[in-house]
């Protein structure tokens, strides 16, 4: 009965879910989106977003990985990426290098809307959900 009684208290506190090492997704995000217009400033204010044809699309699934066929790195990227906050993180193997690349996310009328972090003047990327 003693050793019934510490399986119950090792299996009770031993299999509880650390959710601090799970990234954190936007259910939101899940599905097919395709780049349908940007706002890039050359230095200047940029109110009027400019259309795109034929834009990237880039895929959100729900175990937290992604691929993007935007050809960054000569090619389609597949990578992670987690959200905090409103801020996108995608993470990527190009060339052999790690990367990483962070965006202000919103939604606006069924549009994703993803903004640079980085960026000192607008640079911006609207996507429509095709699934």
């Amino acid at each position: 009965m003693k050793y019934l009684t510490y399986a119950f208290v090792f299996f009770f506190f031993g299999c509880g879910k650390d959710d601090e090492t799970l990234p954190a997704v936007d259910n939101n995000l899940h599905g097919k989106w395709q780049l349908e217009a940007t706002k890039i400033s050359p230095g200047g204010i940029v109110e009027d977003w400019t259309l795109v044809s034929n834009g990237a699309i880039i895929e959100f699934r729900s175990n937290g990985s992604y691929s993007d066929t935007a050809k960054a790195c000569g090619g389609s990227v597949n990578g992670i990426y987690s959200t905090d906050e409103g801020i996108l993180s995608l993470r990527y193997v190009c060339n052999g290098n790690s990367m990483e690349a962070n965006f202000r996310m919103n939604f606006s009328d069924d549009r994703l809307i993803l903004a640079n972090v980085g960026c000192i003047e607008e640079c911006s990327y609207r996507y429509r959900k095709l699934e």
